[in-house]
């Protein structure tokens, strides 16, 4: 193997595993929840992906794998919700956050399958004139990644309005 191609094979290896051990130790720590803004990056997101898809409509093949993909990508990211830990802090009242292992090993996951679908599809497209499996791809995995998002989201929101509205009706005098 070229030493080139292994350096850009090792190289996003090497980088992806620095965040995530970084981020592995920094997951017991809790932080601020703020549920009433959980929809902004989802906002964002599905802004961005209907921009890109219409820029460049996919076929009905397309528009059924990415159904598919916005079906299991909302699932996981249901699921991914759930594994999030969301607290109340008894002293202020506000909520707090921490992440889940099994979270962290799910995005590890995906970034994986995105790593095999890009070697699969490496020298295939020219610069600056992408092919139909190419640009597919990119919806298929795009629609996943904004389902997957805005479902995590969905799921702590609803879950951290129950805990705010289930601690207000513990308080002496809440309604």
């Amino acid at each position: 193997m070229d030493t080139s191609k292994l350096l850009q094979t090792l190289l996003p290896i090497l980088i992806i595993a620095l965040v995530l051990a970084f981020r592995f130790r920094s997951m017991s720590k809790k932080r601020p929840l703020n549920a009433s803004r959980l929809w902004i990056a989802p906002a964002t997101l599905v802004a961005i992906a209907l921009f890109t898809i219409i820029a460049h409509p996919p076929g009905i093949l397309g528009l059924s794998l990415c159904s598919m993909a916005l079906i299991f990508g909302g699932l996981l990211g249901w699921h991914r919700g759930k594994l999030m830990r969301i607290e109340r802090d008894p002293e202020t009242g506000k909520l707090t956050q921490s992440a889940s292992p099994a979270a962290l090993i799910l995005l590890v996951a995906i970034i994986a399958v995105r790593f095999a679908a890009r070697r699969y599809f490496e020298g295939q497209p020219t610069p600056g004139n992408l092919d139909e499996h190419t640009l597919l791809l990119t919806d298929v995995l795009l629609s996943f990644a904004v389902a997957m998002i805005a479902m995590t989201r969905v799921e702590m929101g609803i879950r951290a309005r129950a805990i705010l509205s289930a601690n207000k009706d513990d308080t002496p005098g809440g309604d």
